[in-house]
């Protein structure tokens, strides 16, 4: 059976056309029927547990007022299926038709929306997972390990250094990806906000991190940590005029937002070659990713 005949099959009607979009986590799919246009998200077999959690987080979310992606439920009623096949959880979204926010003029509202999901999370009543030194630091090490990697002791001990800064902050509801690539505008000018694959009880400075970040992951010149670090201190500081309506930061956490930069590094590389095996990088890119860690350190201790 393929995906379109199982799709049929489980939502018990028939769809005129499906195809595929992205491929990283998991595959999704453009699906559409009789002019109504939705998502169909197949989730790898490795994220059955994500992807369950994924599904609740976001019914609730919804539930509650919070703009998020609706999801259509199954004819038996579900919020997802199980892929006969390959035992993979599948979810069909309706489609928002949006655009991606430009952050540089929506990030007040961005951070006010940040603050208005972790508040609506913090009564969840369901136990999220729990990332922490071992998801953010030591799967992305156990990764090097398998790879062989001679320098891995270099990347294990500025994690370690890394780990010691932000330990001990805060913990709270963490989306995991928040970047404007996973939020839509809709035609109400709403940000809607989706992909909770990661999402998890840690520490909310990291999406805070992520969407401020205005560095380049890859580049190694000077002035991309002079003019990142400067440009990624001017959003924060406007993120928190939107977010501080439901929730202020201490001197501590706004510090480690610059840390937390540097381990989202650590996280996407794990999360990458999880997803696409060993052989999408080589060693010179490790390497590289190892110096900008350096560099980021460095400069981040000099203007800290």
């Amino acid at each position: 059976m393929d995906i379109k005949e199982e799709l049929q099959q489980k939502y018990n009607c028939l769809f005129d056309n499906i195809k595929l979009i992205r491929d990283m986590i998991g595959q999704v799919y453009f699906v559409d029927r009789n002019n109504q246009r939705y998502i169909l998200k197949l989730f790898r077999k490795n994220f059955f547990n994500q992807a369950i959690q994924s599904v609740d987080i976001m019914h609730y979310l919804y539930q509650n007022g919070f703009p998020v992606a609706k999801i259509t439920d199954t004819f038996d009623g579900n919020k997802y299926f199980i892929s006969e096949n390959e035992n993979r959880v599948g979810v069909l979204y309706k489609y928002i038709d949006g655009i991606e926010p430009n952050k540089g003029d929506l990030i007040v509202e961005i951070g006010e929306m940040t603050g208005k999901m972790r508040f609506i999370m913090s009564q969840y009543k369901n136990i999220l997972f729990r990332h922490d030194n071992e998801f953010f630091i030591n799967r992305y090490i156990k990764i090097l390990d398998q790879m062989n990697y001679k320098d891995r002791g270099a990347f294990q001990q500025h994690g370690r250094d890394l780990w010691r800064r932000v330990n001990n902050l805060p913990l709270g509801f963490c989306h995991g990806d928040l970047h404007v690539g996973n939020m839509l505008i809709d035609d109400r000018q709403i940000i809607n906000l989706f992909d909770f694959d990661a999402a998890a009880m840690a520490y909310p400075t990291y999406d805070i991190a992520t969407v401020c970040d205005m560095t380049d992951y890859f580049s190694l010149n000077d002035r991309n940590f002079e003019i990142g670090f400067d440009e990624t201190n001017r959003m924060l500081e406007r993120f928190l005029n939107g977010y501080n309506r439901f929730y202020s930061l201490s001197d501590r956490e706004i510090k480690s937002v610059f840390d937390f930069i540097a381990i989202r590094h650590f996280d996407i590389q794990a999360t990458i070659i999880e997803s696409q095996g060993l052989d999408c990088v080589d060693e010179n890119f490790i390497n590289r990713q190892y110096d900008w860690l350096m560099k980021w350190d460095k400069f981040c201790k000099n203007k800290l």
